[in-house]
């Protein structure tokens, strides 16, 4: 979550502006309070143009930047060629460029398809589909990690990275890393079913027997 307090500027010691900068990313992977409010304030002065374009899901938006910030740091990708701030300016700008452009490549209604407008809307997913979901759902739990169903339980029942961190007895840097790589796993995991099931012929996936269940998100 990105601090309210994060849009108020902080001094930082005096020192050399690429020691500043290292001192910085560092502290902000390791959790440091003082360095995530500056990097926030950054996320936030540089996401503000999109706002309006992204409100409908800002949140989501924001914390999809956090998490490419953090991946791009714990890899080392930061070389201090440009100064820190600005190389974040360029991720957070990148990051809703992007997700502007996955809104205009979304299909538009034509005036002709609206014909029909006043007729009874589309039934909804049958019993049947619904089942499909809920097994798809079941199959991508029990290829990911255990650990990676331990957070997102934890998340769902709306517990912090800062709570996670300490439980975990991780640094909360490590621990959005962890995160996002789980979230890509499943995504994984979900378009190979998917695949195979269309290799198959068949629009369904087979119920699993063991593993994940829809419980562990509850």
């Amino acid at each position: 979550m990105i601090f309210d307090e994060a849009i108020r500027p902080l001094s930082w010691p005096s020192r050399s502006a690429a020691g500043e900068d290292a001192d910085v990313a560092q502290r902000f992977l390791a959790g440091d309070r003082q360095a995530i409010r500056t990097v926030d304030s950054w996320i936030l002065r540089a996401a503000w143009p999109f706002e309006r374009r992204l409100r409908h899901r800002w949140d989501d938006v924001l914390q999809d930047v956090r998490l490419e910030i953090t991946r791009l740091l714990a890899q080392g990708r930061f070389h201090g060629d440009s100064s820190l701030k600005t190389y974040l300016f360029r991720v957070v700008s990148h990051t809703c460029v992007d997700q502007v452009r996955a809104l205009t490549r979304r299909p538009t209604e034509n005036l002709d398809d609206l014909a029909g407008i006043d007729q009874p809307l589309a039934p909804g997913p049958s019993p049947a589909d619904r089942e499909a979901d809920r097994d798809l759902l079941l199959r991508v739990l029990d290829r990911v990690p255990g650990e990676c169903r331990s957070m997102w339980k934890m998340l769902a029942s709306g517990v912090s990275y800062r709570e996670m961190s300490d439980r975990m007895a991780v640094a909360p840097g490590t621990l959005r890393v962890r995160v996002l790589r789980c979230r890509e796993k499943a995504t994984r995991v979900r378009s190979e079913l998917l695949a195979g099931s269309r290799g198959n012929g068949s629009s369904r996936i087979a119920p699993i027997k063991s593993g994940g269940n829809a419980n562990d998100l509850r």
